[in-house]
């Protein structure tokens, strides 16, 4: 800790950086990181497991040492430590891959993790996960992608991009912005990106992929539509210069998952908890700093706009190559 506060000045700078990432997978760090033995109040109760073991991927994080990430979450951590008194050792698990992960979910090894919504529908059938929350914001709960131009690049729909440069968000962290651009190449009968664009590179955050069209670095990029409006805030030539070109339908970030190895009481102990920060005082400073505006339980309806892309994808996939 002592570490990470002298170089980092002031505290909140790393904080702000893990903005980069969904406020929904942040959200869920905190409250595993509260569950600390309260030894005097803690409940003592069958129901409680005597270890919880949470889980997150490291790819979670962007431009950010995982070790000083985990401090900055056990800092705040402590400040929602009295939503849920219960004598019980905790223990983060930082992983590098969702295999490993969901290994470790398999042998009953966490009672809590959160994974991107993309990859929960590729391991629902085959691992066990009961889906409990999901974060939510302005646009509902997960990300509208935009396809950005500026206004005098003569750039009128997605045609005209043929041989122009794009920026894409990281594939670790918003896949579904990848496969949402497959979809518009293959609606122009175009399976391959490398042979549409002239260049294709990923930027490292969303401010700097906004910035790099305002300055006409890049011709096009994709983007969040809460970033896009966070830039424009900041500056407002962003929002007279650019134009949205496209933009996709909302696509689920972040599921938090419950193991049903752990008993239903806990389960709904643990909901309760995560339900009650909503209204404290200290989860509402922490939806600020994240950028989000609290959690929701999980309902199925809002993986649909996922779901349906995916169809889509696969639809169009299958119709381009029969063609050829």
């Amino acid at each position: 800790m002592k570490r990470f506060f002298k170089r980092q000045s002031p505290p909140f700078a790393v904080t702000i950086k893990l903005v980069c990432r969904s406020g929904a997978i942040c959200l869920f760090l905190m409250i595993l990181l509260s569950l600390k033995p309260v030894c005097s109040e803690a409940e003592q109760d069958e129901d409680n497991p005597k270890l919880f073991r949470s889980g997150f991927l490291q790819s979670v994080f962007s431009n950010i040492d995982p070790r000083d990430a985990k401090a900055v979450m056990e800092v705040h951590g402590k400040k929602i430590v009295g939503e849920l008194k219960m004598n019980i050792i905790d223990k983060v698990v930082m992983f590098t891959s969702l295999k490993s992960m969901m290994d470790a979910v398999r042998k009953g090894e966490l009672e809590l993790v959160s994974i991107p919504s993309i990859e929960y529908l590729r391991v629902r059938e085959t691992v066990p996960l009961i889906p409990a929350f999901v974060g939510t914001n302005n646009h509902g709960q997960g990300n509208n992608f935009l396809l950005i131009t500026r206004k005098d690049s003569g750039i009128k729909s997605f045609s005209d991009l043929t041989g122009k440069s794009l920026l894409l968000p990281p594939v670790a962290i918003y896949e579904p912005s990848h496969l949402w651009l497959e979809v518009l190449l293959l609606k122009e009968g175009n399976m391959r990106r490398d042979t549409y664009f002239r260049e294709v590179k990923e930027s490292p955050k969303i401010s700097k992929a906004i910035m790099a069209i305002f300055f006409k670095q890049a011709d096009a990029a994709i983007v969040t539509r809460s970033g896009l409006e966070i830039s424009q805030q900041l500056n407002p030539q962003v929002g007279t210069q650019l134009n949205v070109l496209a933009e996709s339908p909302n696509l689920s970030d972040f599921v938090v998952c419950m193991n049903p190895h752990t008993s239903e009481g806990f389960r709904k102990k643990l909901s309760g908890a995560l339900t009650r920060l909503n209204d404290s005082k200290s989860g509402k400073q922490l939806y600020v700093i994240f950028q989000t505006n609290g959690i929701t339980p999980f309902e199925s309806v809002y993986l649909d706009g996922l779901e349906k892309l995916q169809r889509e994808h696969k639809r169009l996939r299958s119709k381009t190559v029969a063609r050829k």
